[in-house]
């Protein structure tokens, strides 16, 4: 039978972590401080999350129907159940947003946590939730946005003590975009990247996706779904970052070499965004995919290249067909290259395919099969 935990047993289990897990009487900000050095956002200009690290000193609110804080420039939405939302820091350092116990956190002082109602409190400790924090943010029209965030989820406790959550529980990470601004995180034009590995498995991970702004804003998405009753089940999220997103295309490509084979040749850019980060040490990843006929599915036929090219090759006796390529670029910085943090990856939209007609409709005498290559 698992074991529960009184709130006393709880704050002796995180103590051992330096959380110092206890109750403060801060408050949140009515007259939260000016966002100082963010950057202004236009039309040409990077975009401008406010307050994407969570810090308290930048600000929390309060919001109706929402138990506790909500981070000064978010919104959040509750889908189902009744969590509290709040500073970390302001929760649990004892000397509140001031304080400098150590917190879970990613960046700079601060994070936000989602904690699950009755987090230790029999019968039923833990309760399901699923809500979400949101920002609209004003962007250019047609133009790729690459957004990337850090979180981390714990079923069943704390760091510290031995983890008991049940096989096949989880709690979800999901970033989203909404390329057209919306902010229902419910709504149809919502993209999502998810995860569901405990802090036993995958500690803080760093999600991901593009997408191509439809308007004049478009909103970004944090949020956690916890959909079974466990106690102790919370998470925590920092670092979010949005910038536009690095570039990919074929270069005079693809291009037959003989009815068998075709030359495919690829290049990109990393945005003037990612080149201004202080410290960055990023560089270009590229993956290609190809697909036979309009209606194939697409598959992956080359993962984490330079830029440069390679040849396709297929069996000629198959007969004509058509095949279509795609590529798209992913900033990252090389393991080791002590660069920016936090280490951010960012991801690029795929590329229009670009087709090549290939085989042959005369009779042949089948042959040896020609491997997908590339040199």
């Amino acid at each position: 039978m698992a074991v529960r935990f009184s709130p006393a047993m709880l704050s002796a289990r995180l103590l051992l972590t330096a959380w110092f897990l206890m109750a403060t009487s801060a408050t949140a900000r009515a007259d939260p401080a000016p966002l100082a050095g963010v950057p202004l956002t236009g039309p040409s200009g990077a975009p401008a999350l406010q307050n994407p690290g969570f810090e308290c000193k930048v600000g929390y609110v309060t919001q109706e129907g929402i138990k506790n804080r909500v981070p000064l420039g978010w919104s959040a939405a509750l889908l189902d159940g009744t969590p509290q939302l709040d500073s970390t820091r302001t929760r649990w350092d004892p000397g509140g947003c001031n304080g400098n116990s150590f917190i879970e956190h990613l960046e700079a002082e601060d994070s936000l946590v989602f904690v699950a109602q009755d987090l230790e409190t029999p019968p039923t400790p833990g309760k399901p939730f699923d809500a979400a924090v949101y920002q609209q943010v004003e962007v250019t029209p047609g133009t790729a946005y690459s957004l990337s965030g850090w979180m981390v989820s714990l079923c069943g406790g704390s760091f510290s003590a031995p983890n008991d959550c049940p096989a096949g529980y989880y709690m979800e990470k999901l970033l989203g975009i909404d390329p057209t601004g919306g902010t229902d995180p419910l709504g149809p034009n919502v993209i999502w990247v998810g995860d569901r590995r405990n802090f036993t498995e995958s500690r803080w991970v760093d999600l991901r996706l593009a997408a191509t702004a439809q308007a004049d804003r478009l909103t970004v998405f944090g949020r956690i779904r916890s959909p079974f009753q466990w106690h102790g089940n919370h998470a925590f999220l920092d670092a979010f970052s949005l910038v536009r997103a690095p570039t990919a295309h074929f270069v005079d490509s693809p291009s037959p070499v003989t009815e068998a084979e075709a030359r495919v040749q690829w290049d990109g850019d990393r945005g003037p965004d990612i080149q201004a980060i202080p410290g960055g040490t990023y560089r270009l990843l590229f993956d290609v995919q190809y697909r036979v006929g309009p209606d194939g599915a697409w598959v992956d036929w080359l993962v984490d290249q330079p830029a440069g090219g390679a040849t396709f090759a297929v069996n000629v006796c198959a007969g004509e067909r058509v095949y279509s390529f795609r590529v798209r670029s992913r900033a990252e910085q090389p393991q080791g290259s002590n660069g920016a943090w936090p280490d951010h990856h960012y991801l690029g939209i795929w590329s229009e395919p670009a087709s090549v007609v290939l085989g042959t409709q005369a009779t042949c005498t089948p042959r040896a099969f020609l491997p997908l290559a590339w040199r």
